[in-house]
């Protein structure tokens, strides 16, 4: 007869810690999974909101004034040829660049806020993400015009 006994478990016992074990993996992957998720949002609306920028800066140079709303805007882009598009456009990260991916943010499908200001001397406008990834633009600071929130 052996000192050893050979541990017997509950079945039920084994069970229970193998569900508990993967209770505990998943609670681990979980976050990660969000930050991920996350993060791919906030550089796909970036890349959105930059692509906005160009598009500004192509309307002011076209006609001395920004796009009052993006509708304006994606018309005017709209009106671009192809080799404009893939020379000034960013394509993003879902997809290639289309000038309707310029009206919603990818999160939570909300339309991204644009503001123009033409009456004073430096003509500016603000692009604002309603999902709080950043803006583009300032309407009272004039050293923040067409710069991004997370450019600095």
């Amino acid at each position: 007869m052996s000192v050893y006994h050979e541990a017997k478990g509950s079945p039920i016992l084994k069970g229970v810690i193998i569900v508990l074990i993967g209770i505990l993996l998943y609670v681990l992957y979980e976050p990660y999974q969000i930050r991920e998720e996350e993060e791919s949002f906030k550089h796909e609306s970036r890349a959105r909101m930059l692509n906005i920028r160009q598009g500004q800066l192509l309307h002011i140079g076209a006609y001395g004034s920004y796009a009052a709303n993006l509708d304006t805007l994606i018309a005017f882009i709209r009106t671009r040829p192809d080799s404009v598009l893939a020379t000034y456009f960013r394509p993003l990260t879902i997809s290639g660049f289309v000038p309707e991916s310029l009206l919603h943010t990818p999160k939570t499908w909300r339309p991204y806020q644009l503001t123009a200001v033409d009456t004073t001397v430096i003509k500016k406008y603000l692009v604002d993400d309603p999902d709080g990834y950043g803006a583009i633009g300032s309407l009272t600071d004039d050293q923040r015009v067409n710069k991004a929130s997370w450019e600095q």
